[in-house]
């Protein structure tokens, strides 16, 4: 028996990438096949989901998982704003913001340096190797769309990857100590997808030739150790339900509404002219018209053939009154723009994408406040126990252990302010501080090094004169750029409030006119 050949990581990756865009592609011909035969009816959109068979699927989401599950999918690709807010919740996440600490007993008196140095190191490295801020975003796209992100982590020398498993063929099987959860897979998707097998790991080919031995075996558990399971409905971990499910009718009824004013837009450039064959007043003959009837063809078919896109042409003996139901074409787009606000307002977050309705910094960080904690509050502690359970899969028992902040790409800059001044009270927060920078800790020890061992710059490097390298004894202020040594206390803050900014030009005023 021949022996399979591994493959690398990085050409699961591509094979993974790869069998994405066939999909894609499928998708798209598939759809445009649907749009070309549905345009030809009344019910274009909703032939397959309509909002009776939406209303279905949720009196009963445990057996129409499935249902709901490519019901999102679906809205995913055809509605702009799902997709805005999939995205909004899912970028909320910052995995460059951590903190990587080390399992020191402080209660001990000696403790071993280089052994702490080279487990913090081997941490270090490892985490730069799993780029987990590149890798985390197309897993949470999908758990914010379907509920349950299902992966497969693959590493070699080349690198780290976690591979996409199908929502259809997953479910959650049990929970670990530490909160995270298991999967099993079901091996019937070999049958239909036995190429995939040349690519994944050698645990599928193994569980699927048990389950062609003994087909009571077509769930089985996956190992904990490769599994990477993330799921925004952790209150209920066996049921998975889209977390927007509740937006899916109003989504509806906005793509609905979208393609009515379509319609209405392309009636209201289509014009027919109609050519009427007057009769002859006096005659008391019918049909006595004025005009020769084979030359007012003749004519009409010279007119049919000059005639542009968009314009028609008639002929008729008889008076044509037209009835319009012209709409005002400002209230249809403000109806749409309703819809849409209405929209974001029932999301339950996401304000800030309906920017019309938060004004003011104070309103702005109170709604990025909410939305941050709706949107990482359930799956950060997920990534983090996960994270540090792979560590120790892949280092052991004696890796630092990596703290994920609770912040935002919004709110990263308040948790900086927040540091800083813990480290001016003596908090060891100086790695943290540069991972709110984007600046990983191995990276910013490496040029630490580089910089002050190395090519000592601090020699060479001296720092502007700030706040923060001038002496407490200082009686200056710095005042748009420059220093005033009449006036102490600390540079002026550019976070204020709507208050706050209007209470400083006030005083900018009273000074001027003194």
């Amino acid at each position: 028996m021949a022996i399979k050949e591994e493959k690398t990581t990085q050409e699961i990756k591509n094979y993974a990438l790869k069998q994405q865009a066939l999909q894609e592609k499928f998708a798209q011909v598939k759809q445009a096949v649907q749009l070309i035969d549905l345009t030809k009816t009344e019910t274009r959109t909703f032939t397959v989901f309509s909002k009776d068979k939406l209303r279905q699927y949720m009196q009963n989401p445990k057996t129409n998982e499935s249902n709901l599950r490519n019901l999102s999918r679906f809205l995913y690709r055809v509605s702009h704003n799902y997709r805005r807010l999939i995205s909004y919740q899912a970028e909320m996440v910052d995995l460059t913001a951590l903190n990587v600490i080390p399992q020191i007993d402080f209660t001990e008196d000696a403790h071993d340096d280089e052994k702490i140095k080279t487990s913090y190191f081997n941490t270090l490295v490892q985490l730069d190797k799993m780029n987990m801020q590149s890798e985390i975003l197309k897993c949470l796209l999908i758990a914010w769309r379907e509920d349950t992100f299902y992966g497969y982590t693959y590493e070699d020398d080349s690198g780290f990857f976690i591979y996409p498993l199908d929502g259809d063929y997953c479910k959650v099987s049990s929970v670990n100590y530490d909160g995270t959860l298991n999967c099993a897979f079901d091996f019937s998707y070999f049958r239909s997808h036995t190429a995939d097998l040349e690519y994944w790991d050698s645990e599928f080919n193994s569980k699927y030739n048990s389950f062609q031995s003994d087909n009571t075996l077509r769930w089985q558990e996956l190992d904990p150790e490769r599994t990477f399971v993330i799921k925004v409905n952790i209150d209920d971990p066996t049921l998975n339900m889209p977390p927007l499910s509740g937006l899916f009718e109003p989504l509806i009824d906005l793509i609905d509404l979208q393609s009515i004013q379509s319609v209405k837009d392309d009636l209201s450039i289509y014009k027919l002219l109609v050519a009427r064959l007057e009769t002859l007043t006096n005659s008391d003959e019918p049909d006595d018209f004025s005009v020769d009837i084979d030359t007012a063809i003749e004519y009409y078919n010279r007119l049919v053939e000059s005639l542009p896109d968009c314009v028609s042409a008639a002929i008729s003996p008889l008076k044509i009154e037209p009835i319009e139901f012209q709409g005002d074409q400002t209230q249809d787009v403000n109806r749409i723009a309703t819809a849409t606000s209405n929209l974001f307002k029932n999301s339950g977050g996401a304000q800030i994408l309906d920017n019309d309705k938060v004004s003011g910094t104070t309103a702005f960080t109170a709604a990025i406040l909410c939305d941050t904690m709706m949107a990482i509050k359930t799956v950060l502690p997920q990534i983090e126990e996960r994270v540090n359970r792979y560590l120790t899969f892949a280092i052991g028992d004696d890796h630092a252990r990596v703290k994920y902040f609770e912040v935002s790409p919004y709110t990263k800059a308040s948790k900086k302010e927040e540091l800083m001044k813990s480290g001016e009270r003596g908090v060891p927060v100086k790695l943290a501080v540069a991972a709110l920078d984007g600046i990983s800790p191995l990276e910013a020890l490496s040029m630490d090094y580089l910089e002050n061992t190395v090519l000592k710059l601090h020699e060479t490097w001296i720092p502007f004169s700030t706040s923060f390298t001038l002496s407490g004894s200082a009686s200056q202020q710095v005042i748009d750029g420059k220093t005033d040594d009449t006036k102490g206390g600390r540079p002026q803050s550019d976070n204020l409030t709507d208050e706050g900014e209007k209470s400083r030009e006030s005083e900018k005023s009273s000074e001027q006119e003194g």
